[in-house]
């Protein structure tokens, strides 16, 4: 009878060994942005994971139980065929767990955003200038200026003193510079390579009396805070169809290009300092 009853406590104990070493796996659900996107780009640890209408479901490979794994999951956002969100984060699972990650939301800190530049029409830039009442007396500043249209032709039409602009990309940078001399206006136009995100970088936009834009929806609503920090009471700023985020334009305007097509602009003015 004792042999029994030890065999039996060796065989509870070796049952219960192994089922603390059982392993399972975890299930991570993501939502992603859906309504008016592209179909978002979802990867867990550098693999791709299908889904439709927002929603992502992934399946871990077995984890040991009583253990903490990080899995790293990054999705390539495209709000517009000229925007694109890199939107990284971590979710942190055990065997068993049904997780959830909700990627709607931004996160300033981690959030990635590039735009492609597009070229604004230039009777477009014309009817921009003109909606801010640009004069001699103006700087016009450009965040993202791509190739300085924005910046030579007021400059040449309406005599603005001078035109400021800075675009993250070097190719871009060089091929404003080059624009201005041809255009005989180099000698009024400072461009420079920087981050429309990074204050450092923006601090020449202090000087403008007015900025003209085209910029995504995205990047538009993570700059304004630095534009109404900058920018002195006073300064005229025009929005070729995005929108700055919450900060509501003073006015805003439909007009038909040379092409035929309509175009939206957005004004604003910078209000004394509270």
């Amino acid at each position: 009878m004792k042999r029994l009853s030890v065999g039996f406590v060796a065989l509870v104990v070796a049952v219960g060994a192994a089922c603390a070493q059982e392993k399972k796996t975890a299930t991570i659900t993501i939502t992603a942005p859906d309504a008016g996107y592209k179909d978002t780009i979802l990867k867990v640890d550098g693999t791709a994971v299908s889904g439709s209408g927002g929603k992502f479901t992934f399946t871990t490979p077995a984890l040991e139980s009583g253990k903490e794994y990080k899995f790293k999951v990054e999705a390539l956002i495209e709000p517009n065929n000229y925007t694109k969100i890199t939107r990284p984060r971590e979710v942190t699972v055990k065997a068993g767990d049904a997780a959830t990650l909700d990627l709607t939301k931004e996160d300033k800190a981690l959030d990635k955003i590039v735009v492609r530049w597009v070229p604004t029409p230039n009777d477009i830039v014309d009817e921009m200038a003109k909606m801010a009442k640009v004069n001699k007396n103006d700087v016009i500043f450009d965040p993202g200026c791509g190739d300085a249209v924005m910046l030579i032709r007021p400059m040449k039409l309406l005599g603005a003193k001078k035109g400021i602009g800075i675009d993250i990309d070097p190719k871009m940078v060089k091929k404003a510079q080059e624009k201005a001399m041809e255009e005989g206006v180099a000698e009024k136009v400072v461009i420079k390579e920087g981050d429309i995100l990074n204050e450092k970088d923006m601090a020449i936009a202090s000087e403008a009396s007015v900025v003209l834009i085209y910029i995504g929806d995205d990047l538009g609503a993570r700059m304004a805070p630095v534009l109404q920090k900058l920018l002195k009471p006073g300064t005229r700023i025009v929005s070729h169809r995005f929108k700055l985020g919450d900060w509501k334009p003073d006015r805003t305007v439909t007009v038909r290009g040379a092409d035929g097509d309509e175009y939206v602009l957005h004004y604003w003015e910078v209000k004394e300092k509270k």
